[in-house]
């Protein structure tokens, strides 16, 4: 495209900072040499195995309806292309893309090259007020997670998670080395008897994630969960969950105060 340069990311340009870690990455300097937008791929196998590449990429304002945002994801397109050969990728791989409320250039870039919205993703958000704690379910303690316990909570979360499109789970190893450097005080484990029933993770003001097993749900254990969780923080709280409310978690939340600040669409497309 006259005007525009596409290059790989230097190491070591501020632009990188705002990749992060990614697969692949481009950059596209305008005619004085300064950035005018960059593209970038990752990927991962989700549980059910389809293989995504997301791609994310940016134009600045000035740039924009140039037709750089669609030169930028046509060279994602191609480079998730090119992987998928150089890793000889079976199965069903595919392409996606995000846009949050208000990207609205970028939404309609994606549904232009046949990419379909398939869920939708909110933020959510409570003020800090005085959080009364649910009584817990007959039976039931809570104490502070342990690193022993990535087992067994790796093994709740498969259970918790079973048969939902779009869910990749850490490993167990990988939630092991997070709860060892994690501060584990605002880490919830509830239990009974010996068996994990359910857990809260927070960190910092988010949270994170609130999981029951499937044999303890529909007792108000992730009420009494999260509005202990909720108590020890002691101010504004926010956390991430399906726009859909598929398990009831929106319409738990909303009981709770807190309130949807913002959307994320996430869009797919086969990629073959």
């Amino acid at each position: 495209m006259a005007g525009y340069r596409l290059r790989p990311l230097r190491v070591g340009e501020a632009v990188g900072e705002r990749l992060g870690p990614v697969e692949w990455s481009l950059v596209a300097d305008a005619d004085d040499g300064t950035v005018a937008g960059w593209a970038s791929l990752r990927s991962w196998t989700e549980d059910d195995g389809v293989h995504l590449f997301l791609t994310h990429g940016h134009v600045r304002a000035g740039d924009r309806r140039r037709g750089l945002g669609g030169l930028l994801l046509d060279a994602s397109e191609a480079a998730a292309a090119r992987l998928t050969e150089q890793r000889r990728l079976g199965g069903t791989v595919m392409l996606g893309g995000n846009a949050d409320d208000g990207e609205d250039d970028r939404a309609a870039l994606l549904a232009s090259r046949g990419y379909a919205r398939i869920f939708t993703m909110v933020w959510m958000r409570r003020e800090a007020s005085p959080v009364p704690k649910k009584d817990l379910p007959e039976g039931i303690a809570v104490r502070n997670a342990t690193v022993d316990d990535a087992g067994d909570l790796w093994r709740l979360a498969q259970r918790a998670w079973a048969g939902r499109p779009f869910v990749s789970l850490p490993s167990q190893d990988r939630l092991r080395d997070w709860l060892h450097r994690s501060d584990r005080s605002s880490f919830l484990v509830a239990t009974s008897g010996e068996r994990i029933a359910g857990f809260v993770a927070v960190h910092g003001d988010e949270v994170e994630d609130v999981a029951v097993d499937p044999d303890f749900q529909r007792r108000g254990l992730a009420s009494a969960l999260l509005t202990r969780a909720l108590a020890e923080l002691g101010g504004p709280a926010r956390l991430r969950t399906e726009a859909h409310d598929p398990a009831g978690a929106r319409t738990l939340y909303e009981k709770l105060g807190f309130r949807v600040a913002t959307s994320h669409h996430r869009y797919r497309k086969p990629l073959r």
